[in-house]
C-alpha cells in the first residue's frame, strides 16, 4: 500500500484514518454479522485489518476527540452528501456543482473519491436486502428485455416487454422490435386487457421513455405516459436510483423468459413469437409451482383484486409531429407524404393521427385529411389542394412576360410533380 496516499477516510475527514465514523462502525459489524471475514470487510471498505479487529471488539462506537486536527474540506458537507448522492445517481460533477453552490471550497476529485465508498456501500446493502410481498391488487412490476431470436432464418434483436402482477406472479410478455412511448403503450393496453384489470400501482425502473431529465433536480414523468396511466387509474412507482432490487419480481420473470422459453427457439415471424409464448404462458409459466409463494400463478390470479377496465374503450395515443410543406404541396410523416392545399406552401403544419387517419393543421386550424398510409413510400392526395393552381401558374407567367424588357430570361417556373398524380387516383404508390 503506498503509504503516502490519503485514504478516503482522511479526505472526508482529516487525521487518522482508524478514527471511524459512526456509519463505518455500524456496518463493520453488519456484515461481520452476515459472516463476512476481516480480511473481505478490512477490502471492501478500504481499512486496515487492525481497524476492523479494534471495531468488532468495542461493544460501542467510541468518540474520539481530535485535537488539532484540520477539518477535512468536504466533512461540513456530508450530511448532504450522503442524502442527495443517490438521488443523482452518485453523480460526482453534479454533486460537487450543487455543493459548490452551498459554499465547498474543494476541488472535483475530492468529491468523487467520497462519493465511491457511499456508491459501494449502497449497493452493498442493497444486495442484501429483504424481498417483500405485496398484497392482493396492490402492485404490477414493468420491465423490459433484449433478447436475440431466430426469426424466419435470420438472427433479430427483439424487445422483451414483461408485466407480472406482485400478488400472483401471473405474467404476460409481448416481444416487439422497439422500446418507443407508442410501443411501450400499446403493451401496456394489450396487458391490462389480457389480466382483465389493473392493480393499484405499477413500478418502473426509470427508463427514459417514462422518465425525462433522470437523475437530476428535473427528473418528471413522462406528461404523455402519465395521462395514460391516469386514463386507467393507477400510479405509476419508480425505483429509487440503484435500487432495481425492488423491482425483483419482473426482472426474475424476464430471466425466466429468456431461459424457458427463447433457448433454441426459432419462428417465422414476430406474430408467431408472440403466438407461441401467449400459449407458453397459459401452458407453462402460470402452471407451475412458482419457487417463493409455492403456488401456481395461476391458482393465486383466481384471489388478485384488479380494478376491471372492460367498459373502458382503449386508450388512445395522440401522435403529433410538425412538417414544413414542400413546393409539391405534400408534407412527408412515416415515409409517406400527403397533400395540403397550395396556399400553405413552405408553412410549418401539425400533423396528427387518430383511428387510422391523418389530421394536418395549420395554426389550429384544420386543412386537410386523409386515410394513413397502408405502407409505406405511398402519395396521398386529393385533387382539391391543386384547385386554380394552374390558371394562377399561367396568369403569372403572362404578367412577367408582359411587364420585363426583351432583356430579362423568362423566370422558370418548376412543374410540380405531382400533376401526373392528380388526374389519376388519390391514393398512389
Amino acid at each position: 500500500m503506498n503509504q503516502g496516499k490519503p485514504s478516503t477516510h482522511e479526505i472526508l475527514h482529516g487525521g487518522d484514518a482508524t478514527m471511524l465514523t459512526h456509519d463505518q462502525w455500524s456496518e463493520i459489524r453488519f456484515w461481520s454479522k452476515l459472516g463476512q471475514s476481516i480480511k473481505t470487510i478490512a477490502r471492501d471498505l478500504g481499512l486496515s485489518r487492525n481497524t476492523v479487529r479494534k471495531a468488532l471488539r468495542e461493544p460501542e462506537k467510541p468518540q474520539y476527540q481530535r485535537q488539532n486536527k484540520q477539518r477535512g474540506v468536504l466533512e461540513p458537507f456530508l450530511p448532504f452528501l450522503q442524502q442527495r448522492a443517490p438521488e443523482v445517481f452518485f453523480n460526482a460533477t453534479t454533486l460537487c456543482r450543487e455543493l459548490k453552490a452551498q459554499g465547498y471550497q474543494g476541488g472535483y476529485s475530492t468529491v468523487k473519491l467520497a462519493v465511491k465508498p457511499l456508491r459501494e456501500t449502497f449497493r452493498l446493502v442493497e444486495a442484501a436486502s429483504v424481498r417483500f410481498e405485496t398484497p392482493p391488487g396492490k402492485q404490477a412490476q414493468v420491465d423490459w428485455g433484449t433478447s436475440w431470436v431466430n426469426i424466419a432464418g435470420k438472427r433479430t434483436r427483439v424487445k422483451i416487454f414483461v408485466m407480472v402482477l406482485g400478488y400472483s406472479r401471473a405474467i404476460y410478455v409481448e416481444f416487439t422490435l422497439d422500446e418507443t412511448l407508442p410501443t411501450l403503450i400499446a403493451c401496456h393496453e394489450r396487458a391490462i386487457r389480457y389480466f382483465g384489470g389493473i392493480t393499484q400501482e405499477v413500478l418502473y425502473d426509470n427508463p427514459r421513455t417514462i422518465v425525462f431529465h433522470r437523475g437530476t433536480d428535473e427528473a418528471c414523468i413522462n406528461p404523455r405516459f402519465l395521462d395514460f396511466c391516469r386514463y386507467y387509474g393507477y400510479t405509476p412507482r419508480l425505483c429509487r436510483p440503484y435500487r432495481a432490487k425492488t423491482k425483483g419480481k419482473v426482472e426474475s420473470g424476464v430471466k425466466y423468459v429468456k431461459r424457458s422459453f427463447l433457448a433454441g427457439r426459432n419462428v417465422v415471424s414476430l406474430e408467431d413469437l408472440n403466438t407461441q409464448v401467449a400459449d407458453w404462458i397459459r401452458t407453462v409459466a402460470d402452471m407451475r409451482i412458482h419457487g417463493t409463494v409455492h403456488e401456481q400463478p395461476a391458482e393465486r390470479f383466481l384471489r388478485e383484486e384488479l380494478s376491471p377496465v372492460s367498459s373502458q374503450p382503449p386508450y388512445v395515443l395522440q401522435t403529433f409531429a410538425v412538417r414544413k410543406v414542400a413546393a409539391d404541396c405534400l408534407i412527408s410523416f412515416e415515409a409517406s407524404r400527403y397533400s395540403v392545399p397550395w396556399q400553405y406552401v413552405r408553412q410549418l403544419v401539425d400533423v396528427q393521427v387518430a383511428e387510422e387517419r391523418v389530421k394536418i393543421y395549420h395554426e389550429g386550424v384544420l386543412i386537410a385529411e386523409h386515410p394513413l398510409a397502408n405502407k409505406p413510400y405511398q402519395v396521398v392526395l386529393q385533387r382539391s389542394h391543386y384547385g386554380g393552381l394552374g390558371k394562377l401558374r399561367d396568369h403569372s407567367r403572362s404578367l412577367l412576360t408582359k411587364n420585363s424588357p426583351q432583356s430579362t430570361p423568362e423566370v422558370e417556373i418548376r412543374s410540380l410533380d405531382v400533376y401526373a398524380l392528380v388526374a389519376g387516383s388519390e391514393l398512389h404508390g
